[in-house]
Formats: structure tokens, C-alpha cells, sequence
């Protein structure tokens, strides 16, 4: 479904995607693993077409998207959907008028249609009758909350996430992995989910990959990459084993 070859980003002398490669399957979650800071958002905004790599290509369900015009990336990008970190709703506008802004904007549906369709995701991320509250008023998990719903309305193939549960108690952590994971199985899509956090990783992913250094230097189904001998995975494993202690009734 994605194909990105030898992708490089620059910010000034600093390289962040240093000749980067990775396949995305179709249908699949892939949790994309690293440190904070080294570049796994700045990969998912030359995917979603937000940014242009300096060097490289990114082909989408066919699609080169990295050799298209700006005009030209719009149409070849609007099967995507992206959350945010931190959800980006538009402030101006309550709960119900950003479920359902895509919607109205393109006027896909009738007033009617589209208030039902609110409706109906707004419940299934268990936001029902917090329609009329304002950004302003919600949690951190809300509104994490409120951007899956926009994208359960929207219904795009591709879905990426951005640390989505940066910021989160395990709780509420919990509650978005299992969204994610149900809003995939509903849209039948295919996934890419960044993260630092290994315990959502390892709900979520059908394969993981380990971002270092600028490029992508495993990918494995989750058993098989967290037996891979690399000091970061064995730093997460030691994070599993001190967590699992932790958790264990004296």
C-alpha cells in the first residue's frame, strides 16, 4: 500500500530522514517505534503530503506521490486521514461542527445525513451527548477521542497516528489503543501509528519497525522483533520486565 525508498529530510544541516525505506502492508497496523526526536513524525507528515522530502520517493496505492504538484497531492492524498498529537480541532467549533466539518465542507451528504453520522461515531468513541462542548472543554483523551471520531466519519483507507497517547494516563492510553484498533477492524483500512510507548506498540501491531538515526532499521511481526538483539529493543524488554514487576501483587 506505502513504499518509501531512500527518503531524505533536511532542516537546515540537520538531517532527520537519512535515505529511509520502508513497505507498508495493505491491511495491516505498523507501529512505527523510537525515541522523541528522531524524526517519526516528520515521516508521517512527507507521507500524508504536509511536507516534501529533499530526496526520495513515496508511492501510495500506486501513486508517486513525492513527483506530484501541490494541486496534484491534494486528490492523491484524500483517502488519507491523519490524528494529530494533539487532534487539531478546530477551536472555533464544537464537538459535533468537527466530527462532521469534512463532510459538510465537501457536502458529501444532506444536513440530516451528516448529523446522523456524527451521531453514530461520536457514540462509538463514547462522546455521545458532549456534541455542543467546545475544544476548550474537553480532556486530553476527549479530544483524542473526538479525532478518531472524525476520522470514523471521514472513513479514509490510509490512517496515521501521532503519538496518540503521548500525554495520557494508562487508562485513557489504554481506552485510544483499543479505539485504534477497533476503528481499523470497522474501516478496514491500513495503519501506521507512531509512538515511544512499547505497551501500545505491542496491542496494536500487526508488525513493528524500530526508527533510528534517520532510517528504519528493523521490521518484524512483535515476537520476533522484541527477540532481535539491538540495545534499544533490549532497553524496551528491561521497560517490560520492570513494569510487569511493578504490576505484580506483593
Amino acid at each position: 500500500m506505502i513504499q518509501i525508498k531512500d527518503l531524505w529530510k533536511r532542516y537546515g544541516s540537520f538531517e532527520v530522514l537519512r535515505g529511509l525505506n520502508l513497505e507498508v502492508r495493505q491491511g495491516e497496523i505498523l507501529v512505527i517505534l523510537g525515541r522523541s526526536g528522531v524524526g517519526k513524525s516528520v515521516l508521517l507528515r512527507q507521507i500524508i503530503g504536509i511536507e516534501k522530502p529533499d530526496q526520495g520517493s513515496i508511492t501510495v496505492d500506486g501513486v508517486e506521490i513525492t513527483a506530484l504538484k501541490k494541486n496534484e497531492i491534494y486528490q492523491a492524498v484524500r483517502n488519507m486521514g491523519m490524528l494529530f498529537q494533539g487532534a487539531a480541532l478546530f477551536d472555533s467549533m464544537n464537538l459535533e461542527e468537527n466530527t462532521g466539518f469534512y463532510l459538510k465542507e465537501h457536502r458529501l451528504f444532506s444536513p440530516r445525513e451528516i448529523a446522523e453520522k456524527v451521531a453514530i461515531a461520536l457514540q462509538k468513541v463514547g462522546l455521545e451527548g458532549a456534541e455542543k462542548k467546545m475544544p476548550s472543554d474537553l480532556s486530553g483523551g476527549m479530544r483524542k477521542r473526538a479525532g478518531l471520531a472524525r476520522l470514523l466519519v471521514y472513513r479514509p483507507s490510509i490512517l496515521l497516528y501521532d503519538e496518540p497517547t503521548t500525554g495520557l494516563d494508562p487508562i485513557t492510553s489504554q481506552q485510544i489503543n483499543e479505539l485504534i484498533v477497533n476503528t481499523q477492524n470497522e474501516l478496514k483500512g491500513t495503519s501506521i501509528v507512531v509512538t515511544h510507548d512499547i505497551h501500545s506498540a505491542l496491542f496494536m501491531a500487526d508488525r513493528l519497525a524500530l526508527h533510528c538515526d534517520g532510517q528504519i532499521i528493523h521490521v518484524a511481526e512483535p515476537k520476533e522483533f522484541m527477540n532481535i538483539d539491538d540495545p534499544i529493543i533490549n532497553f524496551l524488554r528491561e521497560t517490560l520486565v520492570t513494569q510487569a514487576r511493578k504490576d505484580t501483587p506483593q
